[in-house]
């Protein structure tokens, strides 16, 4: 798919919007996603997702060609999250409560599924959701990042600029922290 992207991004500098439009529904769900688990506020995902796109429009040029596109577009999305909320300075990440309304990743989909299943996918869904935001942002990252997204620790690093081995360790502490959270009373 990296050689798809390029293509499409070559079409875009060239003047193609539709292959620009391609990029965007292609990374879309995945970027509002990441940014919503990080924010935890479905205005705020909306607004920071429609930020990411438009700074990689702006920025598209100065793209390398030899570097991943999937780990550039999420070092944008990181970075204007955290932009975000510095601007906001209110509200500090480990305050953030996710709200009741569903995913957009859930209104996305078409399977019809059960009443029953339904009920029990955005139970847990809650649960898994409200685990992970016990976390510190940069544990949080890591794992959306390398299981949600399939990063690889290689690419987590360049998103984060940090070396490949403190990110493992990260990785390692946030699971740890996070089936720690899992395993806790209710």
């Amino acid at each position: 798919m990296e050689n798809d992207d390029i293509i499409l991004i070559e079409k875009s500098l060239e003047g193609d919007t539709s292959a620009f439009e391609i990029l965007v529904s292609r990374y879309l769900k995945h970027i509002y996603n990441f940014v919503y688990h990080l924010s935890g506020n479905v205005d705020e995902a909306n607004d920071i997702s429609q930020e990411v796109f438009v700074k990689v429009w702006k920025n598209l040029k100065k793209f390398d060609p030899e570097q991943n596109f999937k780990t550039w577009l999420f070092s944008i999305a990181r970075n204007t999250t955290i932009d975000y909320f510095r601007k906001k300075k209110s509200i500090s990440f480990g305050d953030m409560e996710i709200g009741e309304s569903t995913s957009f990743e859930d209104s996305l989909t078409d399977e019809e599924p059960l009443p029953d299943e339904i009920f029990e996918r955005k139970e847990l869904g809650t649960f898994l959701e409200k685990a992970l935001e016990t976390l510190p942002l940069e544990g949080r990252t890591i794992i959306l990042l390398h299981d949600k997204e399939d990063l690889t620790f290689e690419e987590i690093s360049k998103i984060l600029k940090k070396p490949m081995n403190t990110v493992k360790s990260q990785y390692r502490r946030a699971i740890l922290a996070f089936r720690k959270t899992m395993n806790a009373p209710k």
